[in-house]
């Protein structure tokens, strides 16, 4: 009886973590209100975002604590499949936001990679899957035009 619960309790953990992953559209966003997003989560309470805000495409990623105090720029390391690019980001320390324009090419990466491994400065690499993402990003990317 024990193993059967213990099997049934293993597929939900592993079912709840593989629906997290899942690229989504969505018509707003947390820090940028009524803007298209594609947005996955990693699980670990951190998520990456492409949105589309005044017409630009914006990397946003969310979930990262720290001081509060104004709005500060500081380096985003974005990785794609061993291709990386670094943003000058802002950080909005208030609603634990990093975000950075998106180079065509960053965007483009993500919208054919496998995973993205994002560290903003001073923190944790969160790691992200890419699969599904090509849909929900041209979306966005289809708002920005």
């Amino acid at each position: 009886m024990w193993f059967k619960t213990f099997v049934a309790i293993l597929l939900g953990t592993l079912m709840a973590g593989t629906a997290s992953a899942e690229w989504r559209y969505t018509q707003a966003h947390q820090m940028f209100g009524d803007a298209p997003a594609a947005r996955v989560d990693d699980g670990s309470g951190h998520s990456l975002a492409l949105v589309c805000w005044n017409g630009v495409p914006m990397v946003s990623v969310a979930g990262y604590a720290s001081q509060m105090g104004a709005d500060r720029r500081k380096p985003l390391e974005v990785l794609v499949d061993g291709i990386g690019y670094r943003l000058e980001s802002r950080h909005s320390p208030h609603d634990g936001v990093w975000f950075a324009p998106s180079p065509l090419g960053l965007t483009k990466t993500l919208q054919g990679g496998n995973v993205a491994v994002v560290t903003p400065q001073d923190t944790r690499p969160s790691r992200f899957p890419l699969s599904g993402a090509d849909e929900p990003i041209e979306r966005v990317l289809a708002a920005c035009r």
